[in-house]
């Protein structure tokens, strides 16, 4: 058993995700699949990885990461409830930022849906690692 990143930092994530030009943000995609399927993988479900996210995403206008990401975000929420953990991020947050909240606060909002995000994944892992000593 590997131990899982838990220390992602918001300012940190940010600061890489401009310099990289966005390059940053598909790792932690590549990254959040990865580390979901290790901590999760008693639920029997899989998160699709970066290559099926990009060309899905591509296929489908971008429809597909609403889909994903939603996914994504059910299977960590699921996952802390089922260990006794608060939740994280919810789908209702998640969608009404992208669909209404994001434009109209000149982006602000999907900073904090990237913050929001971090934090879930982070829990996830720093439950996983405590159920599993490392």
């Amino acid at each position: 058993m590997q131990k899982l990143t838990t220390n992602r930092g918001f300012w940190l994530t940010l600061l890489l995700s401009i310099v990289t030009l966005g390059i940053y943000g598909l790792y932690l995609q590549y990254a959040f699949a990865k580390e979901t399927n290790i901590a999760c993988r008693e639920d029997g479900k899989k998160t699709n990885g970066l290559v099926v996210f990009i060309l899905l995403s591509i296929i489908t206008l971008g429809i597909y990461s609403i889909v994903w990401e939603c996914g994504w975000i059910n299977r960590c929420n699921n996952y802390l409830v089922k260990h006794g953990k608060p939740e994280g991020l919810q789908v209702s947050t998640y969608l009404l930022t992208i669909f209404l909240l994001g434009w109209l606060t000149l982006g602000v909002m999907y900073i904090v849906i990237m913050c929001k995000q971090l934090y879930l994944q982070n829990a996830v892992n720093r439950t996983y690692n405590e159920l599993n000593n490392l």
